[in-house]
């Protein structure tokens, strides 16, 4: 895998038969190596992440941000970093087992804080909505599964992960502050679907969403982790650029309709994920 993708497997046959011809010593060395640049990206990150969420908790305590919005900047930066970083893991079977333990970890905190089991107010400030610790077993909870899921399902071999992650964490989240901003006296959607989202807030969505995708799947393609190290983007691309468009629209009509028993960040993300799955896959 050229640095991390499919591409380049000829480059991949010819380090591994590189690799096979070393002697114990020296295969066992360049195996170590690649164990520690996972656990170093792995520590960096979740160090990264948690100081992150620290310092938007500090702007909202001494309000120089409002809690509603640190909360949703929180949801708009947080994944889309963690995206970023899957460049620093190796190319091993194994990299990507080491980056999910990012998101996993976060789920255990949020899940543990959540059940009562410890006690962190500074987090329950930070992420939920009306201050109650229990509001972490649902949003913010479903919101770390989906990037543990995305991460273990698509990685950064193709545009999918990146559209999940761009839309669920960009898209949604702006499409709110752009809703409680200028939705307000703006046009609302008819019925069926729900009349307190605005056109506004769903325009947000597109734009943020497609704007993402395309930041980040062009970001690695030039780092070369896709299949015979294509770059999405160009200037003629344009099926690649629809097929974005589609998904970010599908995904705002059903970030659109009325709130259920399905979250947000799942539906969202299930969405995002089908198309771009039928699309690159």
């Amino acid at each position: 895998k050229g640095k991390g993708g499919k591409g380049a497997t000829a480059a991949s046959g010819a380090l591994t038969s590189m690799v096979s011809s070393m002697d114990p010593t020296t295969q066992s060395f360049m195996m170590t190596h690649a164990v520690v640049r996972d656990v170093v990206a792995t520590v960096l990150t979740i160090s990264g992440s948690l100081l992150w969420v620290k310092l938007f908790d500090e702007l909202a305590r001494r309000e120089i941000l409002e809690a509603k919005l640190s909360r949703k900047l929180v949801h708009v930066t947080s994944g889309t970093f963690f995206a970023m970083t899957w460049c620093l893991f190796g190319d091993q079977w194994y990299s990507k087992a080491f980056a999910t333990l990012v998101p996993s970890l976060q789920a255990f905190r949020l899940f543990a804080i959540g059940s009562g089991l410890i006690e962190n107010k500074n987090a329950v400030r930070a992420v939920s909505r009306g201050g109650g610790k229990e509001e972490l077993l649902y949003g913010p909870f479903y919101y770390t599964i989906v990037l543990m899921v995305t991460t273990l399902l698509f990685w950064r071999e193709s545009p999918v992960g990146f559209l999940v992650v761009s839309l669920m964490c960009g898209g949604d989240g702006v499409a709110d502050i752009v809703g409680r901003r200028l939705g307000k006296t703006g046009k609302k959607w008819p019925k069926p679907f729900d009349e307190r989202k605005s056109f506004a807030g769903s325009a947000a969505m597109v734009i943020t969403g497609f704007l993402f995708t395309v930041s980040l799947t062009h970001l690695f393609g030039v780092m070369g982790f896709f299949p015979n190290n294509r770059v999405f983007g160009g200037p003629d691309d344009i099926g690649y650029y629809a097929v974005i468009l589609l998904a970010c629209l599908s995904c705002a009509v059903v970030e659109a309709l009325p709130a259920s028993k399905v979250d947000d960040n799942i539906s969202v993300a299930a969405v995002a994920a089908l198309l771009g799955s039928l699309a690159f896959l």
